[in-house]
């Protein structure tokens, strides 16, 4: 399959579910380029921006089961 880079942005409200969303980045680290973690206290919420190098079917399994927590949004863009 073609590997393609792939930009995530995830937002956390719930900052208890911080571990579980490090625990899913770090399962897929080995396809992880790059990763920015921002907290905006302005808007009380935690930004991470991911940079990956992978099959898009990986990218979207990680948006999937990352918009499956409760508290976690995750989107993605393909290059």
């Amino acid at each position: 399959m073609n590997r393609k880079l792939a930009t995530l942005g995830i937002k956390i409200e719930d900052f208890s579910k911080i571990p579980e969303v490090n625990a899913l980045l770090h399962h897929f680290s080995d396809c992880i380029v790059s990763r920015l973690g921002l907290p905006y206290e302005k808007r009380n919420i935690r930004l991470i921006h991911v940079v990956m190098d992978t099959i898009p079917a990986d990218v979207e399994r990680l948006v999937q089961e990352l918009n499956v927590i409760n508290g976690a949004t995750a989107q993605a863009m393909f290059f």
